[in-house]
């Protein structure tokens, strides 16, 4: 028997609830949010203009650098595991499992727990694409919230920012942004030198020049933010974001976006504002902006959050937020309507955690499952509640993320008909 007051339960209710309800039922606008809570014609024909210069890939991997959690020893779930298929088309692997390869391969003489990654609450991932014709691109997305944190676990994982392209920011919050310091130092130093090919072996002739590391950016970069608490609404500040200055260190070069776009060979599609539309995902509350004119203003909705996407060939769109403030759904109902491809994965913080979060557990939930993606993989700011919830809801398509952990999305196999085409575009 269920307890009536269990998430199990809870998420029951909300089910039998929106099954209920007419499609759509559930969107109202959102008073104080302005126009972003409506879907506009124009944001969305731009967006859509940006996803049709969209390749798809072959192959996407996801190393995450930082997050709030550590966990290697802990099994997949069953679409993740490829001891129970050897097929599947998301293999995980573990910090853990990692680390004993490296032992087994030489690379490390033992298996030197001094080593061992570290979590903070935070998010950072590495992502690598693999086209048709074999071209790797690589970005960051996020930096997590201490430059320490994200050189010591980069510096681990073997990460080396010659081989990456770019830097995305969701949104400004010092838990995704304050680790960017330490990638703007890593990557204008690996674009010093040319570290494909030592300098001996460099033929004679002009240096060959590297392309500049980019920091993909919102424009609205805040003053500062922090709550608003109590009846006293007394500030509580955060620490401060980077400056874009901090940022444009040689080799280095900051781009400001505030409309959908992609980057890196048309492999990654970065979001512009996200409209806000369900009636359930109301922000944060008590969160708070500093602004110009000195004063500390209740800022629940923070409306500068993007999401990324990236679209795995025969599969469909793997979107990776870094918060969720816009709310999970509003960001995955975004992505369908701009793309009208099929949601194959979600990825990143849901931002569940904490009491006021977690009263919307249920209804997004619910929501997640009319919506019906292959696989859901909540880290961060998603919280343990949410994710019993979702492992009650996808009990073999949720994997919580894991610091060290690789995550990897394989295209689907080729048809004979299919595989002639490949070669001819591969030609």
């Amino acid at each position: 028997m269920i307890c009536p007051f269990s998430t199990a339960a809870l998420y029951q209710r909300a089910l039998r609830k929106r099954n209920n309800k007419q499609p759509h039922a559930n969107l109202r606008r959102i008073p104080g949010v302005g126009e972003m809570s409506e879907l506009d014609p124009q944001e969305i024909a731009i967006a859509r203009a940006a996803w049709s210069r969209l390749r798809a890939v072959e192959r996407l991997t996801v190393t995450v650098i930082v997050d709030n959690e550590t966990d290697g020893l802990s099994s997949p779930c069953a679409c993740c595991d490829p001891s129970l298929d050897p097929n599947t088309s998301t293999p995980y692997q573990s910090e853990f499992t990692w680390a004993t390869h490296q032992v087994a391969s030489g690379k490390w003489p033992d298996l030197d727990f001094r080593r061992s990654l570290l979590a903070g609450h935070g998010l950072s991932l590495l992502l690598s694409v693999t086209t048709s014709d074999g071209s790797v691109h690589r970005l960051l997305f996020d930096g997590g919230p201490r430059e320490d944190l994200w050189s010591i676990n980069a510096e681990r994982l073997g990460v080396d920012l010659a081989g990456v392209g770019a830097a995305v920011l969701s949104h400004w919050h010092v838990d995704h942004s304050v680790g960017l310091l330490a990638v703007a130092r890593a990557a204008s130093a690996a674009r010093a030198t040319n570290p494909d090919q030592p300098e001996a072996e460099l033929p004679p002739g002009p240096e060959p020049v590297m392309e500049p590391f980019v920091f993909d950016l919102h424009p609205a970069r805040p003053a500062r933010r922090g709550l608003l608490l109590g009846s006293s609404q007394k500030p509580v500040p955060f620490n401060v974001d980077p400056t874009l200055e901090q940022l444009s260190l040689p080799g280095c070069r900051v781009e400001l976006h505030a409309s959908p776009h992609t980057l890196l060979g048309n492999c990654f599609f970065v979001s512009g504002s996200i409209p806000r539309l369900t009636s359930f995902e109301t922000g944060q509350p008590g969160h708070a902006t500093l602004g110009a004119d000195g004063k500390w203003h209740l800022d629940p909705y923070i409306m500068e959050e993007r999401y990324l996407a990236v679209r795995v060939r025969g599969r469909g769109v793997v979107v990776f937020s870094g918060c969720s403030h816009a709310g999970i759904v509003n960001v995955v109902q975004n992505v369908k309507e701009v793309s009208s491809e099929h949601v194959f994965g979600v990825v990143g913080g849901l931002h569940l955690a904490g009491s006021k979060m977690e009263v919307r557990i249920p209804e997004t939930v619910a929501a997640l499952r009319e919506i019906d993606p292959d696989r859901v993989f909540g880290g961060h700011c998603t919280g343990r509640r949410a994710k019993a919830a979702l492992v009650a809801a996808f009990p073999d398509r949720f994997q919580p993320l894991s610091v060290g952990g690789t995550y990897t999305f394989l295209a689907a196999p080729l048809g004979e008909e299919q595989k002639a085409e490949a070669a001819v575009e591969g030609q």
